[in-house]
């Protein structure tokens, strides 16, 4: 089950004895937690029944002897293994047989990365238990998510032409994209309502452009420029994770384009269908020519790199992390 349909309602849904988190996106897997444990408590405040153990100090025993404990002041006791890919790995055939024989007053949650639905633990899951996806979701579900989080958590119609507005101008990035509907509905105030005009004044307009400028000269060879850009943007005091999401949102859309003129589209038809606006045309062919196909095949992989690296995946800081993105992109093409 993906996160977004679920975080609508968790009480629809009924505890499990085992239940799994999967995916890397921080804002769903904090959301998707506290409604389950909210769950599992029967929306009860007290979280002494609450343990949460990081995946690699887990020991199974102590796990299991938890989990079997009858609690006291609430009806279950709560498990939380976080990080627990490895826990899984080195105890997938014990958790097999755990999920089978689960303890009815026990409820694991596992926060994993990768959740393989082709292992014998998933489908014991699948069937005894529950697993919400919580990767990043796609651009369309996120405005029809902003749509409901705006009425259901912060009283205030938002449109889906603005929520639309704001997904393009701050990316696919969950816990920003609560965090301005969440501003847009202070700033609106008694009007509860959430206009495209409203999105397109609050939501750092400036920021946006220089983004852009910042990709426009990376992506046709203009390196120092692009490093001129960013360094302006991390000076303003703009968030590493935040700025890559704007960059995806229009890399993503270059690389569908590059896609689509390989299969012999017409530049025109390519843009089309990739999103991109028809005064955008020329920009994307210089791009194009600038980065060559075998670039624009490894746009979604670099993304991909970058964001783990944001998120945790090396030392490097995380302005580096901009910065080398900007040079891979900036090289002169090869192919």
């Amino acid at each position: 089950m993906n996160a977004l349909p679920w975080l609508k309602n968790p009480a629809q849904s009924s505890i499990r004895p085992v239940n799994v988190l999967s995916g890397d996106d921080p804002y769903l897997k904090r959301e998707a937690l506290h409604g389950m444990i909210r769950l599992a408590l029967d929306n009860e405040d007290d979280l002494s029944s609450v343990r949460r153990i990081e995946g690699n100090h887990a020991n199974l025993t102590d796990v299991f002897d938890e989990l079997r404990t009858l609690p006291f002041f609430t009806k279950r006791r709560v498990v939380v293994i976080d990080e627990a890919d490895p826990f899984v790995s080195k105890h997938r055939k014990e958790l097999e047989a755990y999920v089978e024989t689960a303890s009815t007053t026990g409820v694991l949650i596992l926060s994993v990365k990768q959740w393989p639905a082709n292992t014998k633990l998933a489908k014991l899951v699948d069937k005894h238990g529950i697993e919400i996806s919580c990767s990043t979701p796609k651009e369309g579900e996120l405005a029809a998510w902003l749509v409901a989080l705006a009425s259901d958590r912060f009283q205030c119609a938002l449109s889906l032409d603005a929520a639309r507005l704001l997904v393009e101008l701050v990316g696919a990035e969950p816990g920003i994209l609560a965090s301005e509907v969440e501003k847009l509905s202070v700033y609106v105030g008694a009007a509860a309502q959430i206009t495209r005009s409203d999105v397109a004044k609050m939501v750092e307009a400036g920021r946006i452009e220089t983004i852009w400028k910042a990709l426009d000269a990376a992506t046709t060879g203009q390196g120092a420029k692009a490093l001129e850009y960013l360094d302006t943007l991390i000076a303003s005091g703009e968030y590493p994770i935040r700025a890559l999401a704007g960059m995806s949102f229009s890399l993503l859309k270059l690389h569908h384009a590059g896609k689509l003129r390989a299969a012999r589209l017409s530049l025109e038809e390519a843009c089309k269908r990739a999103g991109i606006q028809p005064w955008a045309m020329a920009g994307v062919q210089k791009q194009h020519a600038h980065l060559g196909p075998s670039r624009v095949d490894m746009l979604p992989d670099w993304l991909v790199q970058a964001d783990m690296d944001l998120k945790g995946g090396t030392t490097l800081d995380p302005r580096v992390v901009l910065e080398l993105l900007m040079l891979k992109l900036a090289q002169p093409r090869t192919d």
